[in-house]
């Protein structure tokens, strides 16, 4: 594991935790200057003490093979952080693979996760094909979406996670395995098992070693440093020289980030693609962009009592709208309220502790 310090100024210092060296001591500082090297997909950028928290704890689980469930909402970096586990862990030189649960047809992901024997289906290879679980066999496989698991599906899980062991669709052999299991989801899920969409006790199979990610907005140090990281590395791709003002960095900070980390990097990789300033001020880098078909909509999901669902939407419809414009003023022009609902509804939801009046 390779941890460096860079001193940014006299205040400030960026701690940079590298997954790309790990023949290193975990206790070597290096001292880089700001032209360093780009940072890879396995490294974290943290400045805030929860996410000391969160790399302690990873420091712990990384030489057992516990079940280790990842826990936070869209975009604040799950993947990156199970993809370090696996780095940092002893089997780092194994296959790491990732499957996302809520993008495989329901029909298939049994065959997917497990494999298949030969006739199992139509259309099915002669000879049938190992699953993701024979394939990532002494390695790390990461259950991304896990809540999205059909439940019929979720035995089978349970099986390999007691067992070591499963059956391919079509088959009567048990396969034997050794792979260490990371999960992670957005949803809620003792509320799902509640709702009889969740196993129990597969449950609490994957929450051996729970991880919750804060969003960004509770974490609002790292901010500066994952601007100056996502920067760098889109100038790097694009071959731009691109700066961000003092101002937009400061305006950035106190922006929610509903999108958390993934809308901070798209929003860096819009600047330096598409704005003209070698140095983009706050103004620049919020003007509109068009809508893309595929923006997140506003989704309510499951039932809930009207009441609940009108405040879910509100909070969502307040947040956005704060986070796109960074002003209490813009945001209420928007929505078509007064400024002092809006500076009201931020407050009501905790989602920043100041703003302007």
């Amino acid at each position: 594991m390779l941890l460096s310090i860079t001193k940014v100024n006299e205040k400030e210092y960026e701690f940079v935790l590298g997954f790309t060296n790990l023949t290193r001591s975990s206790k070597e500082l290096l001292v880089r200057g700001q032209h360093h090297p780009p940072l890879t997909q396995h490294e974290l950028v943290w400045h805030s003490d929860k996410m000391k928290q969160i790399l302690y704890i990873i420091e712990q689980v990384t030489h057992v093979d516990s079940t280790v469930l990842l826990l936070g909402e869209s975009g604040v970096g799950k993947s990156a952080i199970a993809k370090a586990i696996h780095q940092m862990s002893l089997r780092k030189d194994k296959p790491f693979l990732t499957v996302n649960c809520g993008a495989l047809p329901e029909n298939l992901i049994e065959s997917e996760l497990f494999g298949y024997e030969s006739g199992s289906f139509t259309g099915g290879k002669k000879g049938g094909q190992a699953g993701l679980f024979e394939s990532a066999h002494t390695g790390t496989l990461f259950l991304d979406e896990i809540a999205e698991l059909p439940y019929n599906a979720q035995s089978k899980l349970l099986e390999v996670l007691q067992e070591n062991t499963f059956r391919r669709v079509g088959g009567i052999k048990k396969v034997e395995v050794d792979v260490r299991v990371i999960a992670a989801t957005n949803k809620v899920l003792p509320t799902m098992i509640k709702q009889n969409r969740f196993r129990e006790d597969l449950f609490y199979r994957l929450n051996v070693v729970p991880l919750e990610i804060p969003p960004l907005r509770e974490r609002k140090e790292d901010i500066p440093l994952l601007l100056r990281y996502f920067l760098n590395k889109f100038n790097l791709k694009y071959k731009k020289g691109k700066r961000l003002s003092e101002e937009t960095v400061q305006r950035f900070t106190q922006h929610l980030w509903p999108g958390n980390i993934r809308e901070l990097e798209n929003l860096v990789e819009r600047i330096v693609v598409t704005d003209q300033a070698e140095e983009v001020t706050f103004a620049d880098a919020t003007s509109p962009a068009p809508q893309s078909p595929d923006a997140p909509e506003l989704v309510i999901k499951g039932i809930m009592p009207l009441k609940q669902a009108k405040r879910q939407l509100e909070r969502e419809l307040v947040t956005r709208a704060y986070s796109q414009f960074g002003s209490t003023y813009k945001a209420a022009k928007v929505l078509e309220v007064d400024q002092s609902t809006i500076v009201k509804k931020l407050k009501d939801y905790n989602l920043v502790q100041e703003t302007e009046e």
